[in-house]
Formats: C-alpha cells, structure tokens, sequence
C-alpha cells in the first residue's frame, strides 16, 4: 500500500471516529435525564423512576465488564458498534412507543448497555487506527468530539423537547444512533485489525488463565480504588446542586442545569484535545494529582456558596478535572496491561468501576441530605475527593516508561 492510500484510509477513519464520538454523546451520557423527563410527564412516581434509570445503570455495569473481555477475544468491532447502534434504536422506540413500567425498565436496560459499550468500543477500535504512537492523541480527539457533541446537542434537544414535548428527545437520539449506523460504515477493515502481542498473551487470553491474575496487580487495584473514590466524590454534585437550586428557589433549575452542563462540558473539549496530544510522551502522576486535587476543591466551593459565579468557577475546575482524567484514563489502563493481553478487558473493567462509584455517589449524597442537609453532603464528597487524592500521591506508581519518539503524532494516527 503507498503512502498517498495508506493517508486516505486514516483520514477516512478519523472522520468517521470524529463523527461517531459527536452523534454518540447523548446516547452514552443524556438518555437517563430525557428519560426521567418522559417519566415524569406521564406522572411516574419516583420510586418508578429511580427502578427504571438504575436500569440503565446495571445494564452499563455489565455491558462493560462483558464487553471489555470479549474485545480481547474478538476482533470484528465494527459490527458490534453497529449492533450497539441498532440496539439503541430498537430501545428508544420501544421506550417512545411503549412506555410501560416493565417494557421501559428492560429497554434502558438494553439501552444503558449499548451505550456503555461504545467508550471500550471507540477506544479499541482507535488503537488499531491511530496505531500505539497516536493512540493518545486520538482518544484526546475522541473526548474533544464527544464533549462537544454532549453540551451542543444536548443544549438543541432540551429546546427542542420544550417546544415539541418530551417524546422528541428520544426519536432525536434514536436519529443520531441512526446516522452513526452510517458513520460505522465509514470505518476501513484496520477497525478490526488484530491487536499484535506476543504468543505468551494470546495463549494466556485463549486459556482465560490471565483475567483473574491480572486482578491481583497492586498497582492496577489501587487505581481502580482511586477510580470508584473520584466517581463517588464527583457524581452527585451537580445532582445535589440543581437539587439546592430547586429547593432554596434560587433562580430558573432548567436555566442552571443547562449552564452547569453546557460550562463543564466546554471545557473539557481543549482539556481533553491538548491532554491527549501530550500524553504519549508526558508522565501520568503530576498531571493525575492536579486533576484530583480539584475535585474536593471544587465541593468546597460548592458548599461556600451556591452564587453564580461560584457554581460557574466549579464548573470550569470540574471541566478541567475530568477531561484530563477520561483521557489518562486510557493511558495508565494501556501502561497496566501487560503486552496488550489484557488491555479492552482493563478498560472495560476501569469504565464499570467508574459507573459504579457515580451511582453509589447519588445514593450516598441522597441519604446524607435527606439526614443532614445540603452542606454535610457537599464536605462528604470532598472528604471523599481529598481521599483520592493522598491514595493516589502515596499508594499510586508512576505507569509510564520514558522513550524516545522519534516519530511525531500527526504520522502515526491523527492527522
């Protein structure tokens, strides 16, 4: 292949992972909110709810453990990001459609599954694309994308829901799993290229000896703790903040939600999109260490005041904690696979963690302040943040190895 085909085959592939990560976002990130929204028109109790989006929940949990082991097993991505789009589908129309107690709990099941399927998905699908030197710079523009995609077409789609009732938003997302059916198309067959790694990797992944030894690594059991304790210090906040909002009459909730939403997630996008072009070469640790440092920082600011330019200031520090860490994230679960064997199986195990930690964050931050109040619940979540952070600055190894590169990112993936 000449090097004039082999650019147009990468052009072509990071086309289509630019658009897939943009039409996705709300699949993977707003179809609990839209959903609860439909519910709660058709005057659901809560407790209804809450069954129906932990659904969501349990599928996305199991969906990522699953499926992080199968794609070290199994090398044709692009037709289970397919299959992940039209389950999608199928599920939002049922929902749309159907909306009864047991057929919406079983379609969010269904639904947070594929959805939690598509960040493992995009991310082996971009090693074997972007190649071990741009993998970084590539899932940093696959972050960038996805950001964007969630404040912008989140932003139309609450517009769009208000004036056209609150059944659009889920055809809308049904639409975007639709046009990225299109955009998986697009994809060239190094999709689903297999991972190189040695004979002893493959025979340990074929004999399945290896996922349960892999376990017992300390280094990878103390992230995974730093994981769960980042989503538990970070995943009520903006809940429990809208919630005060609401509670205290503060000013417009849909208004602020928005703003809270729409702050972070732009944020994140040149976060994320520089993160990533540095971290193939740059050392995890100090970089790591910032972006926790600002999580309690961040509470601390919520529980001082609940002000606009408070809330907006702990957004940004939220933005730019989180867009570093989604994309490290990637990098220290590659540097803790050992010669690749495990590396799909790692991630999908670090995604279900950090799922876990978010739900366990709102029921936490719920009972506190039902029990406490508002305050007591925002020092618990920065006490958990603070935890993090001394975890992983005392317990933590670096992960990455110093070398050479010789080879710059826009020729080794990402151009």
């Amino acid at each position: 292949m000449t090097s004039h085909e082999t650019d147009t085959l990468r052009r072509r592939d990071n086309l289509a992972l630019d658009g897939i990560s943009f039409l996705l976002a709300d699949v993977q990130y707003n179809l609990g909110a839209f959903l609860t929204g439909l519910l709660a028109a058709y005057g659901w109790p809560s407790s209804d709810i809450g069954m129906a989006i932990a659904s969501g929940g349990a599928g996305a949990v199991i969906a990522r453990l699953l499926g992080g082991w199968a794609l070290d097993r199994l090398s044709s991505r692009r037709l289970i990001l397919a299959s992940c789009c039209l389950v999608t589908i199928v599920s939002v129309s049922v929902a749309a459609l159907f909306p009864g107690f047991w057929e919406i709990v079983c379609v969010h099941f269904l639904a947070g599954g594929a959805g939690a399927l598509f960040s493992p998905l995009l991310a082996a699908i971009s090693r074997e694309t972007a190649g071990p030197r741009g993998y970084m710079a590539r899932m940093g523009r696959n972050e960038s994308f996805n950001h964007m995609g969630n404040a912008l077409v989140a932003c139309f789609m609450c517009a769009v829901g208000t004036m056209a009732g609150p059944l659009t938003p889920l055809w809308a997302i049904g639409g975007l799993a639709g046009i990225s059916l299109l955009l998986v198309a697009r994809l060239t067959g190094r999709a689903d290229a297999q991972e190189a790694s040695s004979d002893k990797s493959k025979s340990a992944i074929a004999k399945g000896g290896k996922a349960l030894r892999v376990l017992t690594n300390a280094p990878l059991l103390i992230f995974l703790i730093c994981l769960l304790l980042f989503n538990l210090a970070n995943g009520a906040t903006v809940p429990l903040m809208i919630e005060r909002h609401a509670t205290y009459h503060f000013g417009n909730v849909p208004f602020m939600t928005a703003v809270c939403i729409i702050v972070a997630q732009a944020t994140m996008v040149p976060v994320a999109f520089l993160v990533g072009r540095t971290a193939g070469s740059c050392r995890r640790k100090p970089l790591f260490l910032m972006a926790l440092a600002m999580q309690p920082l961040r509470d601390l600011l919520v529980f001082w005041s609940a002000s606009w330019p408070v809330m907006c200031l702990a957004q940004i520090l939220d933005g730019i904690s989180s867009g570093i860490i989604l994309v490290l994230f990637y990098a220290i679960m590659s540097d803790l696979a050992e010669k690749g064997g495990r590396r799909n199986f790692l991630i999908g195990l670090g995604l279900a963690v950090g799922t876990v930690g978010a739900l366990l964050s709102n029921f936490v931050g719920g009972q506190l302040t039902s029990a406490y109040g508002f305050n007591p619940a925002f020092l618990a979540l920065a006490g958990s943040g603070a935890a993090v952070f001394f975890l992983f600055l005392f317990a933590m190894p670096e992960t990455h190895e110093d070398e050479p590169l010789s080879v710059s990112v826009e020729h080794n993936g990402v151009s």
